[in-house]
């Protein structure tokens, strides 16, 4: 299958050995889910092949489920995982950014797991300056991503993720691979950047819910004013 193919093995290299600890956030993020009593919509960004949000739905109220990926073939596994979820489900091929700045429909919750730290900081705030506006009322973002310890340097970040890179139980040549993407495309912020952000861009504040790895990711419910 084209998901499975080479260009992806790094990747799931990653979720099939949990090194980014998936199996710990998706049941947390499923618990968040379930307290919604009533009918609601979810927006899925940078969803993949759904197999993590996916189980995480099931038996709550969810009703509708926008998922977004750039990568088509991840779509095709996606609409596999959901195809007797009962959900109305659209899968979309589509840049995140570009989604959230086009789409008129608003959504009870946004989740946006390990796809932000690509950005750089101007593009994240404009990010959830714009995801802000797709909230429904009583609505939030579910924000999960990589971080930096605060006062560390991103130079200081990469040399400690790398090293953790090397304890994970795949080849070297996969750990050779994610290193160099992390080194050419991650770009992540201190831990407590996201909090001082936010007054500014009209939401309430950040609830962690989740902290992990090597104090190297985190996971934040983000309410509206």
């Amino acid at each position: 299958a084209a998901w499975q193919g080479p260009q992806h093995r790094p990747l799931r290299a990653v979720i099939d050995h949990d090194c980014m600890e998936h199996s710990l956030i998706y049941p947390l993020i499923g618990q968040i889910l379930h307290e919604r009593t009533e009918p609601f919509t979810v927006l899925d960004l940078g969803c993949g092949d759904a197999a993590g949000t996916g189980p995480a739905m099931v038996g709550t109220a969810a009703a509708r489920y926008v998922g977004v990926d750039s990568a088509a073939p991840a779509l095709e596994f996606a609409a596999r995982t959901l195809d007797e979820s009962g959900l109305d489900v659209d899968l979309r091929v589509q840049d995140m950014l570009d989604m959230v700045r086009t789409c008129e429909e608003q959504f009870d919750v946004i989740i946006a797991s390990f796809a932000l730290h690509h950005f750089q900081a101007t593009q994240k705030q404009a990010f959830l300056d714009v995801a802000r506006e797709r909230l429904a009322p009583g609505g939030e973002l579910l924000l999960v991503d990589v971080v930096r310890r605060d006062g560390e340097t991103r130079d200081e970040y990469l040399l400690r993720y790398s090293q953790m890179v090397r304890t994970w139980p795949m080849d070297s040549d996969v750990q050779d691979r994610i290193i160099a993407h992390v080194t050419s495309f991650d770009f992540p912020e201190e831990i407590s950047t996201l909090s001082g952000w936010l007054p500014g861009l009209g939401y309430s504040g950040a609830v962690e819910f989740y902290r992990g790895g090597s104090d190297t990711q985190a996971g934040w419910r983000l309410g509206l004013n």
